[in-house]
């Protein structure tokens, strides 16, 4: 231990006589670390974990039906779903929920909206989560309509709303002018089952009587389901367990399940309902992408420090001869490393605690309750110990092992040789900077690809005209008013607003697209007859008339919906052009019927296929329903003249002065709304900009560095060979040949990396090939221009050296 400490010291002395590398190296060391720890506290605070709150979240799974996708719609009815918990012998118990927007109402005060979830009455036993006030839901709650309904408050709801009140249970509050009784509070931090997103309460699945229709018909699919399995069973066990149940009720029911009905049970760190669907597919690259800034960083430091033990080399000699073991001297020297990357990582865990918070504002003002951020636990602590261990031993173990495996006669007897390095010392500095231009052109490409399909994406037509167009969601259904009394406030609205001055034109809808939103159902055309297994899953959206004049779609046959396309009116739909080519191929579908949810519609119109989610996605078949027949939500659309914004203040008080108690809010320009769609390639372009930058820099600063270095140790050569007649040009080349010749090797490598590492993002990319020909071009035409440019000082420098000066000083 005294040996340990006494090496310890004498590796602070060095590093504090080396105060400019030591600072260098510190921070490229922190920075590297700090975008892995960033990356890692991201997915440690949304995959690993999932449910904030809820017990063992390893053994839950999350239940799929029908074609996987990271967007999918609830998957079961009510039916199915009791009878996958009452037969299954995989699972200790298996949970469904739905959630939807609501409103807290009461007398002489403005609605507040909350996002509610209706659950099965074993929800919170499944997650394991227990009351903080109170108690949960009772099995014969779960679908009984009651005079006054149960809810649970979530712990953020009962303090912000209620002052956390302690004596809130047995108390009565309305929900969307309803009274319901709290029975209980759900703990701090809990907030739901969906990854990323938050309930404010819970409700039963039928509270009011309201949805008995929907818990007594197997073709109403409204339900997410999750389970938890038994110990000692995997997923593909539970799988098929669930699969077996599926094809039983699928033989007994066959008209209500129609289409694929596979199963597939997911981990909560990528279950597809919820953020972390798409969480999974995005930060495991972004991982990846810092984990080689990292390398990078690491053969950077790594040079350096190789070049302060070659200098040391004499020294290390003397030491040697007059006794030192080779071991001790290893270990001093990898102590070096060691304090360097444990000062790395103190710093970059502090820098971790404030980047870790910057995930959010990846995210544009939105409506939907996302609840997604960094943390820095333990496990982020974990990682940053051991990202600085990996990194000592790559930027300091390795050089010290090599600089000390030279005999101390060799170095002693040659102090030209000992000042070189040796050719092994040489070798390992170029195969150092080789490996940081292949790298280094790797990111580029990466980030180049990134960057492209950003702007492929922003500059991409959706099919609807985005500018000069504005949305307001009004909280009509939230707020408790009966069908007839909702169609009368809606008709106001459009009279209120169309008027206003610049207002072009106004309509309705309950969705508006690329907004992370999907709403689907099953659709059966008339005279169709679906292959085996085939989805007949289309998306769907309730519009009033003029809906595609705001937008901007065209309609290419048919008719547009009229005001009397009302409840009373028959049903009628208008399809996009996928699905009229898809349902009726070389047919006119105007008046075709469509069956959805138990209902016909007569298709009188065809209008321009749009984007729906993101602007890379394939086309799949969009129906259009009548507003005034079955709407739901309310959005207001408005198309102006102007700024979209500059009208909102307008739009709203013309809204509060039809009724002051309605809520109104996400008011906000289409184009605002619409950034939804880019926030994974702003994230992935941004981190990946910013990497390639560093990463670019460090490989200009190596390269630099090593010549620069080289160069000195060859004063003496150029000294004579100026003294012998060559010229300046002669001394340029020499000088440029040594880093190009290292430059050439790098693109090289670098290029058959890049080809590789491009296949696993081709499914992000838009717009763009993985091997892009010209992004290609223009990282190698840079690389090797900050090459030429790095090279050309130390030149430059070589070609003034006074040969009297420099073979007297040898």
């Amino acid at each position: 231990m005294a040996g340990l400490l006494r090496d310890t010291r004498f590796a602070v002395r060095q590093l504090r006589r080396n105060l400019g590398f030591t600072i260098t190296a510190t921070v490229m060391l922190a920075v590297a670390i700090c975008a892995n720890s960033t990356v890692f506290s991201w997915i440690d605070g949304t995959m690993l974990h999932p449910l904030p709150g809820a017990r063992d979240t390893g053994q839950l799974v999350s239940v799929m039906r029908g074609e996987w996708n990271t967007s999918p719609t609830p998957p079961l009815s009510y039916l199915d779903y009791r009878d996958l918990r009452d037969q299954n012998q995989s699972l200790t118990g298996l949970l469904a929920y739905h959630s939807e927007w609501s409103a807290l109402t009461s007398a002489g005060a403005a609605p507040e909206r909350i996002y509610i979830g209706n659950v099965s009455a074993n929800y919170f036993d499944v997650l394991g989560v227990r009351p903080l006030l109170g108690r949960f839901f009772l099995p014969e709650e779960e679908t009984r309509p009651d005079a006054v309904p149960y809810i649970v408050l979530g712990y953020s709801t009962w303090k912000t709303r209620y002052a956390g009140d302690p004596q809130i249970v047995g108390k009565t509050i309305e929900i969307a002018r309803h009274p319901v009784t709290v029975i209980g509070v759900a703990p701090e931090g809990f907030i739901g089952a969906a990854p990323g997103l938050r309930d404010d309460a819970w409700l039963t699945l039928n509270p009011l009587g309201a949805n008995e229709y929907g818990l007594t018909h197997r073709s109403i699919d409204f339900l997410i389901v999750l389970g938890r399995l038994r110990p000692g069973m995997s997923r593909e066990q539970a799988t098929q367990d669930l699969e077996t149940i599926m094809r039983r009720i699928v033989a007994a029911y066959p008209n209500d399940h129609l289409g694929t009905n596979t199963i597939t049970l997911d981990p909560m760190w990528r279950s597809p309902f919820g953020a972390n669907g798409y969480m999974a597919a995005t930060l495991p690259i972004l991982l990846a992408i810092a984990g080689v800034v990292l390398l990078l960083t690491c053969a950077n430091v790594a040079t350096l420090t190789l070049v302060r033990f070659v200098s040391r080399r004499r020294e290390i000699a003397i030491r040697q001869s007059l006794g030192a073991q080779r071991m001790q001297l290893v270990r001093q020297m990898v102590l070096e490393g060691v304090i360097l990357s444990a000062g790395a990582g103190a710093v970059a865990l502090l820098l971790t605690s404030l980047t870790a918070k910057t995930f959010t504002r990846f995210f544009p003002a939105n409506s939907n309750p996302i609840v997604l951020n960094g943390t820095v636990d333990q496990n982020v602590v974990i990682g940053i110990v051991a990202l600085a261990a990996l990194a000592s031993v790559l930027s300091g173990a390795f050089p010290a092992w090599r600089s000390s495996n030279v005999p101390a006669a060799e170095a002693l007897k040659d102090e030209a040789a000992s000042i070189s390095g040796g050719s092994h010392n040489r070798r390992l500095l170029s195969g150092l900077v080789v490996a940081q231009i292949a790298l280094s052109l790797a990111l580029l490409v990466i980030s180049g690809l990134f960057l492209q399909t950003l702007r492929n994406l922003s500059a991409g037509d959706p099919g609807f005209k985005q500018d000069h167009v504005l949305t307001a969601s009004v909280g009509l259904a939230t707020a408790g008013y009966s069908n007839d009394e909702a169609d009368a406030i809606c008709h106001k609205i459009l009279d209120r607003v169309s008027a206003l001055p610049t207002v072009t034109v106004a309509s309705l809808t309950d969705w508006v697209p690329m907004n992370f939103t999907r709403k689907t159902e099953d659709a059966y055309p008339e005279g169709y007859a679906p292959r085996p297994h085939e989805s007949l899953e289309v998306q769907h959206t309730d519009v009033t008339s003029r809906y595609f004049e705001t937008m901007g779609v065209p309609i290419l046959e048919g008719r547009d919906f009229a005001q009397y396309d009302n409840r009373t009116a028959p049903l009628v739909a208008i399809v996009d052009q996928t699905a009229a080519k898809r349902f009726w191929p070389e047919q006119d579908p105007v008046g075709r019927r469509l069956h959805i949810e138990n209902s016909v519609f007569a298709v009188i119109g065809v209008v321009k296929n749009t984007k729906h989610q993101f602007m890379n996605e394939r086309p799949a078949p969009m129906v259009y329903l009548s507003y005034f027949q079955r709407g739901f939500e309310t959005i207001v659309q408005v198309r102006t003249q102007g700024n979209p914004n500059d009208i909102a203040p307008a739009v709203e008080n013309a809204i509060h002065e039809i009724d002051g108690r309605l809520p109104v809010f996400d008011v906000r320009s289409m184009r605002e709304t619409t950034q939804m769609a880019t926030i994974f390639a702003v994230m992935q372009s941004t981190f990946a900009g910013i990497l390639a930058a560093i990463a670019l820099i460090l490989a200009t600063t190596g390269i630099y560095g090593v010549v620069a270095y080289r160069t000195a140790l060859r004063r003496h050569e150029i000294g004579i060979r100026v003294a012998l007649g060559a010229s300046p040009g002669d001394v340029l080349r020499l000088v440029l040949w040594q880093g190009l010749s290292l430059t050439a090797i790098g693109l090289s490598l670098g290029l058959a990396f890049s080809f590789s590492l491009t296949h696993f993002i081709a499914a992000f990319l838009y717009g763009v090939g993985a091997n892009d020909p010209l992004t290609v071009i223009v990282v190698v035409v840079l690389l090797a221009a900050m090459s030429l440019l790095a090279c050309y000082f130390p030149a430059r420098r070589a070609t003034r050296v006074d040969p009297v000066a420099a073979i007297r000083a040898s």
